[in-house]
């Protein structure tokens, strides 16, 4: 038995009330209140009942009240039966589906040799506070060795976590409450849907830090291996042909989290993995001072790989705990607005501080790379120890069964369907391959001016997810996209004004008609952004969420690769060269600026193969409408299109050579 003790002095309110019921079958416990006005404490068992239905909010546990008091400054205390967690860690609810006993904590946590944690209230003789390192003596000495934990009860959630100072980045367990029991809304800690409480700070923080990542070397890595190591264009596009790669990992990470937890713990351990790497990498490039084209390269393709693991762990938090939101959705719109925040920061950071040519100051790019890794020390890893994962069945999951389980998700018509229409949607989102070579050849565009348009860019994306969440957040996703993909299309014409230069005879200057066309589409871009995160989110199963999460936007990503594929092939199509755009020739940068803005809305006629909105995606997955074979045909095509681009990728980076001109010779028609 495990006495619920108060001790002298503590405080007894007018009028309180705590209630336990046994698991049904058993022995009711005793509802007692207890007033300031006697001196007695009362603790009292009815005889044993004859067995009983399971309990349900039809047939709700037998609740007897017994009138007991207590004077304020009495030394007498009251004590309670003791609360044990069935072999079966199945809670007892009452009527009114709350869990029970439901206790305020804090309490200090043991756990014995059978496995069943003993709870101790918190209480003034144990001499410590809430959060500080507590000696705990086993209960009426019933244990001489017993490990020392402190946690706290909330809302029928438990937390125990090891208060061992070794253990700072030590695991913690969660075992939260199903979100529905028995037709009722279970009680949800409120810094369980909270971004911002602490124990979610540090997903908040990595989504930050991803944001910077993604942006802050861009401009720098291109000035420094062009001007300063005089890289030419084809190693610039090994560049960027590492730094895309990884993004085709995330399937892969999120397996490995998925199949192989680390000391009963999925995403935790490597989310401190991938930034740790990271860190790594940036130290080493600071450390070398000004490394070679081939080494930053290389480390810039292991320091991509690095942040994409903590990316797939951060969205994998993201999407547990979305089951406990009141509105579903919420937590992620909110990570990827700090996520962007972060890119805009990391964008505008690395346009002002590697400026060399035209400012009096600049920081060399060792200490840039100093820079980026700091930012990990400094917004992240004070809020790791607090970071609270939930785990459930933390047990190594089977490859094969993995396999199955995603296999299952994919045939759902709930997930192919409108998968269908991101896949084509993204593959005909081409970009003008040549517009970097006219800004910067054809209209003389500084390296701060590109660093403006990146920054501007990632601030209008920000606003753009600002403001879905804040007013469209409940809109039609076909609604969204058809607008939205129709005003980019009168911006996209507007960017032939441009090209030809009747900007310029309108009296508007090249770089601020430039920012506001960019602007504009990515604010419509932000805009559309999250309706496809909120789809995936609803395509997850329990228990597979980083897997499928990460499936799910490893195969958007993979579409966008083909429309990367189908922009270089298109820039040998027309002569865009920089010689030609150089010698004031703009006629293929017209010609491809016109086919891309064409092309773009196409897949709008596919608009009806995703939900209307997430009420209607709901309904479709609670049809559970399943075809195998398309199943295999979105896997086929996922696979194919990765190997596809890790072939090109290997074979730019073997062949670094200008190709160009080949491949112009195979298209040009009469060749």
């Amino acid at each position: 038995m495990w006495p619920f003790k108060r001790s002298k002095g503590s405080p007894s309110s007018s009028s309180s009330s705590l209630s336990d019921v046994g698991a049904p079958g058993s022995t009711p416990y005793l509802h007692f209140s207890h007033s300031g006005s006697s001196d007695e404490s009362v603790e009292k068992r009815l005889p044993s009942p004859k067995p009983s239905p399971p309990i349900s909010p039809s047939n709700p546990p037998p609740i007897v009240t017994v009138p007991s008091s207590e004077s304020q400054n009495s030394e007498k205390s009251y004590h309670r039966r003791p609360f044990e967690i069935s072999p079966t860690n199945e809670p007892t609810y009452d009527s009114s589906g709350i869990r029970i006993p439901y206790i305020s904590g804090p309490y200090l946590i043991s756990q014995n040799s059978n496995k069943k944690a003993e709870l101790t209230e918190w209480s003034d003789n144990v001499g410590c506070s809430p959060g500080g390192l507590c000696t705990f003596y086993p209960i009426r000495g019933e244990h001489k060795k017993v490990t020392k934990w402190y946690g706290r009860m909330e809302d029928g959630y438990m937390v125990w976590s090891s208060i061992y100072l070794f253990e700072w980045f030590g695991f913690k367990y969660y075992e939260p409450l199903p979100p529905n029991v028995g037709g009722k809304l279970a009680k949800i800690p409120p810094w369980l849907p909270d971004l911002y409480s602490l124990p979610n700070l540090a997903i908040a923080m990595s989504y930050f830090c991803v944001g910077v990542a993604l942006q802050l070397l861009r401009t720098p890595l291109i000035v420094y291996l062009i001007e300063d190591k005089g890289a030419s264009p084809a190693e610039v596009n090994v560049l960027f042909t590492v730094m895309a790669v990884p993004w085709c990992f995330k399937v892969l990470y999120g397996f490995l989290s998925d199949c192989v937890p680390i000391n009963g713990e999925r995403r935790k351990p490597y989310l401190m993995l991938g930034w740790f790497i990271y860190l790594i990498t940036n130290l080493i490039l600071a450390a070398i001072g000004e490394p070679s084209i081939s080494a930053v390269i290389f480390l810039v393709f292991i320091m991509t790989s690095a942040y994409m693991l903590a990316d797939v762990m951060t969205d994998a938090l993201i999407v547990e705990r979305s089951t406990y939101e009141t509105r579903k959705g919420d937590l992620q719109s909110r990570g990827y607005i700090i996520r962007f925040f972060g890119s805009t920061c990391g964008a505008a950071l690395g346009a002002v501080v590697y400026n060399k040519n035209d400012w009096s100051f600049y920081l060399p790019i060792s200490m840039i790379f100093l820079l980026n890794g700091l930012f990990i020390l400094v917004f992240l890893l004070p809020f790791i120890p607090y970071l609270v994962e939930l785990s459930d069945d933390c047990k190594p999951k089977a490859f094969k069964k993995q396999c199955s389980d995603l296999f299952e998700t994919v045939q759902l018509r709930a997930v192919w369907q409108p998968m269908t229409f991101v896949y084509v949607f993204n593959a005909m989102q081409i970009a003008n391959a040549a517009w970097m070579s006219f800004l910067v050849e054809g209209l003389g565009f500084k390296a701060w001016e590109i660093g403006v348009l990146g920054t501007v860019a990632s601030l209008m994306t920000w606003f753009g997810i600002i403001a879905y969440e804040k007013y469209l957040f409940e809109s039609s996703w076909r609604i969204v996209f058809v607008v939205c993909s129709s005003i980019n299309v009168i911006i996209g014409l507007l960017q032939l004004a441009l090209v030809s230069g009747k900007s310029r005879e309108w009296g508007i200057p090249d770089l601020l008609f430039a920012l506001g066309d960019d602007g504009v589409q990515e604010f419509l871009i932000g805009i559309q952004f999250l309706p496809l995160c909120l789809m995936y989110l609803s395509m997850c199963p329990a228990g597979s969420e980083g897997t499928t999460y990460a499936m799910l936007t490893t195969f958007s990503n993979l579409a966008g690769t083909v429309a990367f594929d189908i922009s270089t092939v298109l820039t040998m199509v027309w002569d865009v060269e920089e010689e030609t755009i150089d010698a004031g020739d703009f006629t293929g940068v017209f010609n491809l600026s016109l086919l891309c803005t064409v092309v773009a809305p196409l897949p709008l006629i596919f608009i009806g193969l995703i939900p209307r909105n997430r009420s209607h995606q709901d309904k479709l997955i609670a049809e559970t409408t399943r075809s195998p074979t398309c199943g295999i045909i979105f896997i086929s095509v996922m696979i194919l299109t990765m190997l596809g681009t890790f072939y090109e990728s290997i074979h730019t980076v073997r062949h670094s050579g200008d190709v160009y001109e080949e491949y112009r010779r195979l298209l040009t028609w009469g060749d």
